[in-house]
């Protein structure tokens, strides 16, 4: 949903500053002794593989900070989600507590909780850290962050709630993988997002672990296409 907005960016002058740090960081490294020609080669070779980031893999949402002085506006799109003149079932985020985002980040799916009236994100992960037990990609989503007040702000949200508006980004906190279900596989985090959502919705209080889980997260992908279904013979029918 917020796709549209990252084209408000000064993409030039982030890509460029990312060329100079990835040639700075693509010199040879030193070392005690001279290497060989071929040594010192395969070195640079070996350097220039991995600098990260390159400019081709620049992460703008981690990085949209830099850009918040750059006048951001938020697309017709964006403000009819918030108005409720978007979805099928509109409702103004005014109306709502919360608000639910699935976050699609590097080939995965995790979900996001806006507390609006908080200006808080909760994020569910069904890939967490063991260690931590906290989910690894929250720096990911600091664009969304930063995102939100504004957005709420140009489409009147804190006038409709009668609160000032937030003047500092969304805070973040990660669920701890005691509390939610976690994925073995690879290619299970959109079942587990979904299910997420759901006893989010019913307002189920965690932990949740007794409830799903990778055992039986094939009869939840089958629960989910029964009720997508039987859901659109409904809304088809006479």
């Amino acid at each position: 949903m917020w796709a549209d907005e990252m084209k408000l960016l000064d993409t030039q002058r982030y890509v460029a500053r990312f060329e100079k740090e990835d040639q700075e960081r693509s010199e040879p490294i030193e070392s005690n002794s001279p290497p060989s020609p071929q040594g010192k080669k395969d070195q640079k070779k070996r350097v220039k593989k991995t600098s990260d980031p390159s400019p081709k893999t620049v992460n703008v949402w981690e990085d949209y900070p830099e850009f918040v002085p750059l006048n951001y506006q938020p697309s017709s799109d964006i403000l009819r989600h918030v108005t409720g003149h978007q979805l099928l079932y509109p409702q103004p985020w005014w109306q709502l507590d919360s608000v639910l985002v699935p976050c699609h980040v590097h080939g995965h799916w995790m979900l996001c909780h806006v507390l609006l009236k908080e200006g808080k994100v909760m994020v569910y992960d069904s890939l967490n850290e063991r260690k931590s037990g906290l989910s690894p990609r929250m720096k990911e989503i600091r664009g969304l962050l930063y995102l939100l007040p504004s957005t709420l702000k140009h489409a009147g949200y804190y006038q409709h709630i009668k609160m000032d508006p937030h003047s500092t980004p969304f805070t973040a906190e990660s669920m701890h993988s005691d509390l939610i279900p976690q994925q073995d596989d690879g290619n299970s985090c959109g079942a587990f997002l979904l299910k997420y959502a759901e006893l989010i919705m019913a307002r189920v209080p965690t932990p949740w672990k007794s409830i799903f889980g990778q055992k039986n997260i094939k009869n939840v992908r089958k629960a989910i296409a029964i009720e997508i279904y039987t859901n659109g013979q409904l809304r088809n029918s006479p």
